[in-house]
């Protein structure tokens, strides 16, 4: 008996549900409305369903009609304007629900309004403020400045320190002043927060906190985390980066001041004293507070690191693809690569190809006899990608006046990582450096190590010392080894980071 009455039960629960005019299936023609604080104005939508709705809405937003059938329906939607005690109150948002039977039936707009976002600002802790979510609007009262950035500045709270950057207009502040702030919270790529200065008040002076920085040279590959610490490194600056020793990774500044004339001190030894901004191998990020030049230690004749091709990167390819893939970066997860020469990826009216030669590049192509003529040479964000099923590509660098009659002991340095198949097996690239001096030409194998099958995207930093005299006439030439220059196998390799310099001191 009670099995009979359990099974009844459900049967007359299903029937009821069945019986039901609610829809089954509601659909908004939006997803999103936004409205000013102080003139919210109406919006009209659109509600599609095949049965009968009704809405849930707070007391501050009005739905007309509130409830609706079958078919399209056209709703107004309005706001009361956002006031509270005659000033305008927090921005809010809440979703409003258009509702059938079911959760399956239910068609969500999210409605944002304007307001005054600063109005109550909570205290918070550097430690607090790192956790909050980004876009929470904080105030971190007294923190003393410690050092001033291009854009921005650092603050501590005795113990802690914080990136405060994207000031309001007009915002000047001198280290050792002590301030308020309040602005809203964020977090970047490399997983540090970060605070924009919407409000700045000068509240006194202050000692800095007398700190020893923390030598991080023999623990770079290994520094990380998610907190501004105060840190030193010494290293040779080559336009870009800092290398540092035999580390994989480099030191890249963030945010330097224009008066440390970076520019000047290519090739030199720096030691910088700052705060370590975030790692994500092979970069190591700081805001340098303070750089220590001790001199010359090489000569530079080229470096590349390709960020100038951003623009191209960013725009992709037209047709909602998206912007170039970071390959490399993100493990190949991502693979939009527009070709350098493509028309459909134009900045100012210029191919990527265009732009580098400008510059002074020149680029080789090949591929299988019968295929159609392809472009073997790709973008990827911000570096050179080479090669595809059938297509091969290389590339031959700028000749440089500075090389006079000939320089010996000439080294050439880049980033190279070669790229992995779906089966997680890896293209037999092997590339070559080839030097040519009219008729006498040298080929010289790039030591590459081919990672293990299904090992992760990693650049290698290769170091090559070229043989005898490079002139200013010498041709330099990267490209795959395969003699045949037309193979129909894949070889596929991405550079990165391309330097022509003497030997360090």
């Amino acid at each position: 008996m009670l099995a009979v009455v359990a099974v009844c039960g459900l049967s007359l629960t299903s029937c009821n549900d069945d019986d039901t005019d609610l829809s089954r299936k509601v659909l908004a023609s939006v997803s999103v409305l936004e409205y000013d604080g102080e003139a919210p104005g109406v919006e009209l939508i659109t509600i599609t369903s095949d049965g009968d709705w009704y809405v849930e809405a707070p007391e501050w937003i009005t739905v007309t009609p509130s409830k609706g059938s079958v078919g399209q329906t056209e709703v107004e939607i309005s706001v009361a304007p956002n006031y509270r005690d005659g000033l305008l109150d927090n921005p809010r948002k809440v979703s409003v629900l258009f509702k059938g039977r079911n959760l399956e039936s239910i068609a969500s707009i999210l409605v944002r309004q304007g307001g005054d976002k600063f109005r109550d600002p909570v205290d918070y802790t550097i430690d607090d403020m790192e956790v909050a979510e980004d876009e929470t609007v904080v105030s971190l009262p007294n923190m003393i400045v410690t050092a001033l950035t291009g854009t921005g500045f650092v603050v501590t709270d005795g113990d802690q320190y914080v990136y405060i950057t994207n000031l309001a207009d007009g915002v000047e502040v001198a280290v050792g002043d002590k301030v308020n702030i309040v602005g809203e919270k964020f977090t970047n790529t490399m997983k540090m927060a970060y605070v924009n200065g919407d409000r700045v008040s000068k509240v006194g002076t202050a000692a800095v906190p007398d700190k020893t920085p923390v030598d991080i040279n023999e623990t770079l590959d290994a520094t990380n985390g998610t907190k501004y610490q105060y840190v030193t490194v010494t290293g040779d600056y080559d336009g870009a980066g800092v290398k540092v020793g035999d580390n994989i990774c480099k030191v890249y500044f963030i945010d330097a001041l224009e008066s440390m004339n970076l520019n000047d001190l290519v090739g030199h030894k720096l030691e910088i004293i700052g705060y370590y901004a975030g790692m994500a191998s092979p970069v190591v990020n700081i805001i340098p507070a303070q750089i220590i030049d001790h001199g010359l230690n090489q000569t530079i004749y080229l470096y590349d690191d390709f960020e100038y091709l951003e623009p191209w990167c960013a725009k992709g390819n037209e047709g909602g693809e998206g912007p170039a893939a970071d390959i490399v970066g993100v493990d190949g997860s991502y693979t939009v690569q527009p070709q350098i020469s493509s028309a459909k990826c134009l900045v100012d009216g210029k191919t990527a190809e265009q732009e580098l030669l400008s510059r002074g590049y020149s680029f080789l192509r090949y591929h299988a006899d019968g295929s159609a003529d392809g472009d073997c040479i790709y973008i990827q964000r911000n570096y050179l990608k080479f090669g595809k099923g059938k297509y091969q590509g290389g590339i031959i660098l700028p000749k440089i006046p500075e090389l006079g009659d000939g320089v010996e002991a000439v080294t050439l340095s880049m980033d190279m990582c070669t790229q992995r198949q779906g089966s997680g097996t890896w293209d037999p690239t092997e590339v070559v450096v080839i030097l040519a001096n009219g008729d006498d030409e040298t080929v010289i194998p790039v030591p590459y190590k081919k990672p293990a099958d299904g090992a992760k995207y990693e650049w290698q930093h290769i170091v090559m010392e070229l043989p005898g005299k490079i002139t200013k006439n010498t041709t330099i030439t990267i490209r795959h080894a395969d003699s045949q220059l037309k193979s129909t196998k894949t070889y596929r390799w991405h550079m990165d980071n391309l330097m022509l310099s003497a030997n360090p001191k």
